[in-house]
């Protein structure tokens, strides 16, 4: 008889820690992809204005015009041209946007192959291979396995390692989904302590400690 409610509690547990997932986790994703896009943006323009790329911007902007009018083949395919013969800086820009839109035409699994190749590429900036990285764990939390995202993204959840809190979030994420709101629990009150960590990150991550011990 005690198997039995030990089943049936595991049940509802796992039953809880869904309803956090479904309510808080894309949230959770979406600010994340928010901020490190924004970063990578960032960190593009910085190439830009050093090597003053007019004409790489005009067709990054062209590129983005088609994904925003809803050409998400034309512009991928205007990303990938850009990511093959743009600058240190536009390139692997270019390719993060471009798997972006594979995403968003339903073409995930070609994404992933442009996220490794960007994250194997040593001839870009850090940034950018962590964040090819970081956007295929955001991918495959909803499109594949939470070991998927794990091995993803190990390296990246050290100590030190550039944008660690962020990883880390995401690895708490994966055992949220996975019902083991003890081990989330665990990895986000780090963070929470982690005076290096940001603070958009830490306030995401307080709401998830409050919903956790709601559930």
């Amino acid at each position: 008889m005690a198997d039995i409610f030990n089943e049936v509690n595991e049940d509802v547990r796992k039953e809880k820690s869904l309803a956090l997932w479904k309510a808080y986790g894309k949230y959770v994703i979406g600010a994340a992809i928010l901020i490190v896009v924004a970063t990578a943006a960032y960190v593009g323009w910085q190439n830009y204005t050093q090597n003053q790329s007019r004409e790489q911007g005009a067709e990054f902007e062209a590129a983005a015009a088609l994904v925003a009018d809803g050409k998400l083949d034309e512009g991928a395919a205007a990303f990938a041209g850009l990511a093959e013969a743009g600058n240190a800086g536009y390139r692997p820009l270019a390719s993060l946007r471009e798997a972006a839109a594979m995403i968003d035409a339903g073409e995930g699994e070609k994404a992933l192959i442009i996220y490794d190749k960007l994250a194997a590429d040593s001839s870009v900036d850090p940034e950018f291979s962590t964040l090819a990285n970081l956007l295929a764990g955001y991918y495959l939390l909803d499109n594949g396995t939470t070991n998927q995202v794990r091995e993803r993204i190990a390296p990246l959840t050290e100590s030190g390692a550039l944008w660690s809190a962020t990883a880390n979030e995401l690895l708490a994420l994966t055992y949220i989904k996975d019902g083991d709101n003890a081990k989330a629990k665990e990895i986000l009150t780090v963070i929470q302590n982690d005076a290096a960590a940001p603070q958009d990150v830490k306030s995401r991550v307080a709401q998830l400690l409050a919903a956790i011990e709601g559930a």
